[in-house]
């Protein structure tokens, strides 16, 4: 993500928990795992399960949120210090 300087400082401010929390878990992570859930539909369901019961399903919700988790994390920290490096060399 692209920031101008002072709208990553105001990100910057706020801290890294909340920034992992709201950019990298829910606006990256979130549609990342609503995406692997619709694939994994296809790929990971047992035979003759239905939409309703993959969904329905415990190991659906957590590899649901697994994916959202973990993706939005580690997208959230490498946004973090590419935004940091950017504006270190003043390109924010």
């Amino acid at each position: 993500m692209k920031y101008t300087a002072a709208e990553w400082a105001e990100k910057k401010k706020r801290g890294m928990a909340r920034y992992l929390l709201i950019d990298g878990i829910l606006f990256t992570g979130g549609p990342f795992a609503v995406v692997m859930q619709a694939i994994g539909f296809f790929i990971l369901r047992d035979e003759g399960q239905t939409f309703g019961q993959y969904f329905a399903s415990t190991r659906t919700w957590i590899t649901f949120l697994a994916h959202g988790t973990l993706f939005g994390l580690i997208m959230g920290f490498i946004n973090w210090w590419r935004n940091e490096k950017n504006a270190a060399a003043g390109n924010a």
